[in-house]
């Protein structure tokens, strides 16, 4: 079902922020707040002019383009490089994909999200902020133009529908998961490297 995947992972990152997560972090309670707001809001959705979009997905970007100011100016230029190049691209495979859907041999929420992980992980490998806001950003903004491709047909298209906040949370899942596994390797190299010149 649509949308699970996204309500699974927002209700672990509540619970994860509000019981185990550390409380003198400065992050806690705005990852816990959001999170909240997210389950709330995940079905309400609005119509401007002939675009339909979902309050989560205006949230997102709002969120994404605050964070991407608090960038320093080179950063910024840099990430706005990279969210065009994503941006068209993924306007192109939802393009690709309306026009010839028999290629979709794997489910398309894995098989995207296994391209925008691999994507956000060539260009940022060592910032995993950079990567989310490169992926929320690129995929939002694209569903944003192929939105507007279609009403030139009055196509109906949902930006950020429950079937794109899917493939955002299991991206993002992926990214910070990987991060963790990458941490934990490299905590334990060091450790180990430490006890042999003991």
């Amino acid at each position: 079902m649509a949308g699970m995947i996204f309500l699974l992972t927002a209700w672990v990152t509540w619970i994860y922020s509000t019981f185990i997560m550390d409380k003198k972090s400065m992050y806690r309670w705005p990852i816990a707040m959001f999170s909240l707001i997210f389950i709330i809001i995940k079905d309400f959705s609005f119509s401007s002019y002939s675009l339909h979009l979902t309050v989560p997905s205006i949230l997102m970007l709002a969120i994404c383009y605050y964070l991407a100011s608090r960038l320093p100016l080179k950063k910024q230029l840099h990430l706005l490089f990279t969210v065009f190049t994503l941006m068209i691209g993924y306007t192109g495979f939802l393009l690709f994909e309306m026009y010839d859907p028999i290629w979709m041999f794997i489910d398309r929420v894995v098989l995207i999200s296994f391209f925008l992980f691999i994507f956000s992980y060539f260009v940022y490998s060592s910032s995993v902020i950079t990567r989310i806001l490169l992926v929320c950003l690129g995929t939002l903004q694209g569903d944003i133009i192929f939105a507007l491709f279609l009403s030139k047909w009055n196509m109906p298209y949902i930006i950020g529908s429950k079937e794109y906040l899917d493939i955002i949370s299991i991206t993002i899942f992926s990214i910070i998961f990987i991060n963790y596994i990458s941490n934990i390797t490299a905590i334990t190299r060091m450790k180990g490297s430490k006890k042999m010149y003991h």
